[in-house]
């Protein structure tokens, strides 16, 4: 069994900035095939759908097994989960370089699903060790600009390069940096220690019955199951407003489309700042979702009234990345343990997936009857979830406190 990592008196930057990379490539897993999707789609003569599978194939493993690979994560050691992910990650991306025949290729994105996985769980658990208590949230919220970064910088350059360098490289330059951070991670994480079996090491058994036993403990047990719960709040709207805003910005389209990704990123990352120096993640959580409620209010009133309405996306946009970094910040806050971090961390790739998977359909299908309206249901549905998942939150802290 892995000795949790231990806590520092100061922050450790050089490990925060390795650390926050590993979870940017983790996310260019989505990225890349994100931005290579109409190539990709011409390469392999292959049809939309055949390719939507492809894109989430990532996601779904994240959606089976996110909580199984926070309860392993103990078991493994997590700078080993998390070299292991990297490695795995890189060789799987050479691997591509090669545009196997699409079953072939289908089938490394099914275990690149295992690699993103293994990033996801323990990076942002050795970041949390790694900063000390007064950067922790902070360190958080840099944590979860992750994905925003990832999508951002793929979609600022990935179809020039793709169009000068070629589809190829474009796995091979990911496959490069994934090594490149893994040998980082080697040279600048101290290496696992062993340790016997505590109380909070991992599960006693890898059998079904028993992750089975376990999974339910993380979600009977608030203080692992609420960071992840309000993440599902954001993921089922943060892919639906980043492809739905711009279709509605009329004029405004061109630009809100490259805006909003940065701007989600800027409410992540000063999510962690609030929550170091002015709120507590708690309250963070639960103001971004009033901000969030009141930005659909305004978005539909715009739309009603035929108002400019891209500074309300925005604004929308901002307000959301509050949320999701604020959930991510709940994480160190509520749990102390590392074994309980990674366990909050598996619930918080879960619950992603989950959100990431049902939100853009329930949006389309919502926007297809009511029209611009239904986008802002869709994010008051989304607002109130969460909303009343951080008021339960703030009850269940001030019993235990």
């Amino acid at each position: 069994m892995a000795q949790a990592p231990s806590p520092v008196s100061f922050t450790h930057w050089p490990r925060v900035a390795v650390l926050w990379f590993s979870g940017i490539l983790a996310a260019m897993q989505f990225a890349k095939i994100a931005v290579a999707f109409v190539e990709l789609q011409r390469h392999y003569a292959a049809s939309a759908a055949s390719m939507g599978w492809v894109l989430s194939t990532v996601g779904m493993v994240g959606l089976l097994l996110g909580v199984t690979m926070g309860l392993l994560a103990p078991r493994i050691g997590y700078r080993r989960l998390l070299v292991g992910g990297l490695g795995l990650g890189a060789l799987l991306a050479f691997a591509q370089s090669f545009l196997l025949p699409l079953p072939w290729f289908w089938g490394s994105r099914v275990l690149e699903g295992a690699s993103h996985l293994a990033v996801v769980v323990a990076a942002p658990t050795l970041m949390a060790a790694s900063a000390a208590p007064q950067h922790r949230a902070i360190a958080m919220g840099l944590w979860s600009t992750f994905v925003g970064v990832a999508f951002a910088i793929t979609g600022a350059f990935g179809l020039p390069f793709i169009a000068s360098a070629g589809l190829a490289a474009l796995f091979q330059v990911h496959a490069l940096a994934l090594a490149v951070v893994a040998v980082a991670v080697l040279l600048l994480l101290p290496a696992d220690v062993r340790r016997q079996r505590g109380p909070h090491a991992g599960p006693s058994s890898l059998h079904a019955y028993a992750l089975l036993r376990q999974h339910v403990h993380i979600y009977t047990r608030w203080t692992t199951a609420l960071p992840g719960l309000c993440f599902l709040g954001y993921t089922g709207m943060a892919v639906a407003l980043l492809t739905f805003l711009p279709q509605q910005g009329g004029a405004d389209r061109a630009w809100l489309a490259a805006a909003l990704p940065l701007t989600g990123v800027a409410g992540t990352f000063c999510a962690g700042w609030i929550a170091q120096y002015w709120l507590s993640p708690l309250r963070l959580a639960r103001w971004a979702f009033v901000a969030v409620g009141l930005s659909g209010l305004a978005w539909a009133l715009g739309l009603w009234l035929g108002w400019w309405v891209a500074p309300v996306a925005l604004v929308l946009m901002f307000a959301a990345g509050l949320s999701g970094g604020g959930s991510f910040a709940l994480i160190p806050y509520l749990n102390e343990e590392p074994a309980q971090q990674a366990r909050a961390n598996g619930a918080v790739a879960q619950m992603g997936n989950l959100g990431a998977t049902l939100g853009p359909p329930g949006f389309a299908l919502a926007i297809s009857v009511l029209g611009g309206v239904g986008l802002a249901v869709c994010v008051l549905m989304c607002a109130s979830f969460g909303l009343s998942l951080s008021l339960w939150g703030a009850t269940q802290y001030r019993r235990a406190a």
